[in-house]
């Protein structure tokens, strides 16, 4: 969905023990819907803190499942597992296991940092810098302290590719999701310029405007119309 290093004045370097708007137990659910209909709902939960390599990181898992009706059409059962640690959130494991329509692959992906590398498999990628994937890209937008104006320079690995590209604070709107209204900064990627996605289209994120800094929406454009991602509910162990 969306690709990311810190190289902007604007980033925040947390350190370790910092309060964070996120916890372990917390749940974000979601409505998915392409056009106008609705197809499916995807989840996002912090499952816990582990060690990878001594490092201290958080364990998120993403699922994205297809209704009874959309399943008819392309069923989609997608479990992705993410590790990134808890000051930077620098990814360091990715595990996917992806189902959608007749396409199926599993994968887990290493990043080794101090060799600078990336092992998938039998494949070993070299990499420049410290990267994040699309999903922990969620995690530490919400830790930052975002503003209208702010551009940030940053680098994602997925799919075995490096992809760096710039992230602006376009402005403020008060959107309504299933979980409520809320006044929201609206960030977008962008690659040189460009859309992100070459053959896709663009991209916009809505970040809650307070403390907890939630995703309550997601809209990106397709080739062939738009899919949307609704907050529904936001549930967390915190009192």
């Amino acid at each position: 969905m969306i690709r990311i290093a810190i190289i902007s004045a604007f980033c925040l370097t947390l350190t370790y023990g910092q309060q964070l708007p996120f916890q372990v137990g917390e749940k974000l659910e979601y409505t998915a819907r392409f056009n106008i209909l609705p197809v499916g709902e995807a989840l996002l939960t912090v499952v816990g803190r582990e060690q990878i390599d001594s490092v201290s990181t958080y364990h998120v898992s993403y699922q994205a499942r297809t209704g009874k009706v959309a399943d008819r059409l392309f069923k989609i059962r997608d479990d992705i597992d993410i590790w990134f640690d808890d000051q930077q959130m620098y990814t360091y494991r990715v595990d996917k296991n992806i189902n959608e329509g007749r396409y199926h692959r599993k994968s887990s992906t290493y990043i080794n940092y101090r060799d600078s590398i990336a092992v998938t498999g039998k494949d070993t990628i070299p990499i420049s810098r410290p990267v994040r994937d699309p999903y922990s890209l969620f995690y530490y937008l919400r830790s930052q302290p975002l503003k209208i104006g702010n551009t940030l320079q940053l680098v994602t690995f997925d799919n075995n590719k490096q992809t760096a590209f710039q992230l602006k604070v376009i402005g403020k709107q008060k959107v309504k999701v299933p979980a409520g209204t809320f006044t929201c900064l609206v960030v977008k990627p962008f690659r040189k310029q460009r859309a992100l996605f070459k053959n896709q289209g663009d991209i916009e994120v809505w970040l809650s405007a307070d403390k907890r800094r939630l995703p309550v929406q997601i809209h990106i454009k397709l080739k062939y119309g738009s899919l949307v991602l609704k907050l529904k509910q936001a549930t967390s162990l915190s009192p």
